[in-house]
């Protein structure tokens, strides 16, 4: 029997909470399941389908596994965990975070949120209450180094023109993989339209196997084709002239140092033929400008190695020289945010914004604080400058760096807390373990298109009733700690309260847009081309930059090779997205895995290496660095660069412990073998910096006898 949650007949319109993009969907329950329905015609985040991702968080609220139901404390040994009730929780958080506040000072205390912390609006308010900048946002465990990189060179890192270019090209980026179907969608647009397709990966990805073109880039060394390719766009003489006078200085430095970038010589760096990186610039230039270099994502640049800030440099550089920014097709001028209203001082109490800069940004002075510094917070315990943490949502313990290593740090705080749905590595070692909703339960509030020229809200409404009694939305726990810090005069607001204050300049009605599940403000947004927007000192681009001389990385983006370069007989261990992938749950991930016929217990292996060292498809083998060994099974393939090894972006077999005879499951994930270091440019965690060996079990066993 079918029991829809309706208004006046129709399923609720609501948005995934699986990732950022928000893909709407109308929801109704049936037989005790969630059943969501697509397309939602007219709405602004409107996908055709769920990815993997999304499918199964629709059965989340009803998962018992792993699923935290109860407020829980620490036992003074460390033995487990007791639960303890909310008034508990509330009184003996606001004791010990009182504490630190009276010893260490305000700025001892910080909050760190994940992608799906839906109430951070009153997370920031706790943490401004009570008197601290030190609230951090997920992107500096994802993209610092790339976002860094372009932030100094253009002022913003721009997106790609996809529905009208003429040649994309993709670095370490697979639209296909990834969990926002809307952009696989246009991807296949635009190969329809005949727009030519180059991607740049060690592995033959989704997006790699539909390319005109798939260039296997040897890890870590997309800078040296970038270079190679900037060389022939100026020896050949392909370059944008009117652009490069126009909108930028510094051309004839640049010039000369590119005389060096040779194909023949990015070949001997990158492993890509010099002839491929003769076509590609060539390709490239032949569309320009609607043509453009993708300024990147996660991947492989966005964090993964010391020269992924100077990568994104010359990522710019190629874009500049193609004269594609702010030119249809190329690379878009930024969006222009929808400015939601706020909740009116004169009736809501408003904690002073805290003066003092965030935790972090003295050591990082490039990096913007608001969206990056996360993985800093590490060296801040380490220093103790950091006394206590409120985790949001998200999983340091496993997505910051190396999991062993931060696991360390973060039980060196005084206070550790973790606001979640499901048991984690970093909730494992915490002092109090706080249980959130899941997003089917508790609406979310207003938001708007992210990256997008968009005039149009919409709001996410609950789905479900609360599942579980002793679970509660975050905004209720952030109002309860800051009650019992006595600050709560800062949170006699609903969440109604908030919306209606968000929408109130557009004189959108709430409850229509509750109903509805999205509105047109009617706000006139310019368009993303035409003139570039270039938001520098001077309004031109340095191609030869004293910023970044001063920051050490050359004033033009000459080569810097990866930290780590993998010996004889070793091979670097890399990831990427997979469109089932959680990056800080196998459990999660392995649900999609099952779906996608993956296996997660298995890592991928360039079948010729493989042939090398007799190890046959489906083996299981070792994989042994500084930082310990896992078990793995072998999936020989010709699609990957020999001198790599790839493994699922989900926490491997150490994230599920040991059985009751001490063994460990199979898998590996990303961070196992990565040490815990820290970019001197950018705090990022450098997490394909790394290098192990593979070691037959059979043969390492029969050398023991």
């Amino acid at each position: 029997m079918a029991s829809a949650v309706k208004r006046d007949g129709r399923a609720v319109v609501t948005t995934c909470g699986g990732c950022y993009a928000d893909c709407a969907f109308a929801a109704r329950v049936e037989d005790g399941r969630v059943v969501a329905e697509l397309p939602v015609v007219g709405h602004p985040c409107v996908t055709r389908a769920l990815c993997a991702r999304g499918r199964h968080r629709l059965a989340m609220p009803f998962d018992e596994r792993d699923r935290i139901v109860h407020p829980m404390r620490r036992r003074a040994d460390g033995s487990g965990f007791d639960a303890i009730s909310w008034d508990e929780a509330f009184s003996e958080i606001a004791a010990r975070l009182g504490g630190i506040v009276d010893e260490h000072g305000a700025r001892a205390l910080g909050m760190t949120l994940g992608v799906p912390s839906f109430d951070r609006y009153w997370g920031y308010r706790l943490m401004h209450a009570l008197g601290s900048p030190n609230v951090y946002g997920a992107d500096g465990a994802c993209e610092v180094s790339r976002l860094t990189g372009w932030e100094h060179s253009l002022g913003y890192s721009p997106a790609s023109d996809l529905a009208h270019t003429d040649c994309i090209m993709y670095l370490g980026r697979s639209i296909v993989d990834s969990s926002t179907m809307g952009a696989v969608d246009a991807l296949n647009d635009a190969r329809r339209r005949g727009a030519k397709i180059i991607v740049v990966d060690p592995r033959r990805s989704g997006s790699a196997a539909l390319a005109d073109r798939w260039l296997r880039v040897r890890p870590g060394c997309d800078l040296a084709l970038l270079l190679g390719i900037a060389h022939v766009l100026i020896a050949e003489d392909l370059y944008d002239h009117e652009f490069v006078t126009r909108y930028t200085t510094g051309f004839d430095e640049l010039a000369q140092a590119a005389s060096a970038w040779t194909p023949e010589w990015a070949e001997s760096m990158c492993d890509v033929p010099a002839a491929e990186i003769v076509a590609t610039a060539r390709d490239l230039a032949a569309a320009a400008p609607a043509a453009v270099v993708d300024a990147g994502f996660h991947g492989g640049i966005g964090i993964a190695y010391a020269n992924s800030t100077q990568t994104a440099r010359a990522i710019c550089l190629v874009d500049v020289l193609l004269g594609c920014i702010g030119h249809a097709g190329g690379a878009l001028n930024p969006p222009t945010p929808l400015a939601l209203g706020d909740l009116d001082p004169a009736r809501f109490a408003t904690p002073p914004v805290p003066r003092g800069p965030k935790l972090g940004s003295e050591r990082y002075p490039l990096v913007d604080p608001v969206r990056g510094l996360c993985t800093t917070i590490g060296q801040s315990i380490l220093a103790g400058d950091l006394r206590g943490l409120i985790v949001y949502a998200s999983n340091p313990g496993a997505g910051y760096g190396n999991v062993q290593a931060w696991l360390s740090i973060l039980q060196q705080l005084d206070l550790l807390v973790t606001i979640d749905i499901l048991w984690s590595e970093t909730a494992r070692v915490s002092d109090f373990v706080l249980p959130d909703v899941t997003y089917l339960e508790a609406d979310r509030g207003v938001g708007t298109v992210v990256g997008a020229n968009d005039a149009r809200v919409f709001y996410r409404n609950a789905v479900l009733p609360v599942q579980h009694d002793d679970t509660r939305p975050g905004r209720e726990i952030f109002a309860g700690l800051a009650q019992a810090c006595g600050v709560g005069e800062y949170f006699q607001f609903t969440s109604d309260d908030l919306a209606a204050a968000q929408v109130a300049p557009f004189g959108i009605n709430l409850d229509e847009l509750k109903e509805r599940g999205w509105a047109d403000t009617g706000v006139a947004l310019p368009s993303r081309t035409g003139e570039p927007a270039i938001p520098l000192d001077g309004g031109k681009i340095a191609l030869a930059s004293d910023v970044w001389e001063r920051a050490g990385l050359g004033r033009v983006p000459n080569w810097i090779a990866p930290m780590v370069e993998p010996g004889p007989g070793m091979f670097r261990l890399i990831s990427g997205n997979r469109p089932f992938e959680s990056h800080t749950s196998r459990r999660l991930a392995a649900q999609g895995a099952a779906e996608a016929g993956s296996d997660l217990d298995a890592v991928q292996m360039n079948v010729d290496a493989a042939a090398h060292m007799g190890i046959a498809d489906g083996e299981i083998v070792e994989l042994v660095s500084d930082m310990g060994r896992d078990r793995v099974r072998v999936e020989t393939t010709p699609y990957l660069h020999p001198a790599c090894i790839f493994t699922s972006a989900a926490p491997g077999g150490r994230s599920l412990g040991s059985d009751a005879g001490g063994a460990q499951g199979l898998g590996v994930g990303p961070l196992d073998h990565t040490p815990l270091r820290w970019d001197p440019l950018t705090g990022a965690a450098l997490t394909q910096e790394n290098a192990v060996r593979v070691e037959k079990i059979a043969a390492r066993e029969d050398n023991n006898e």
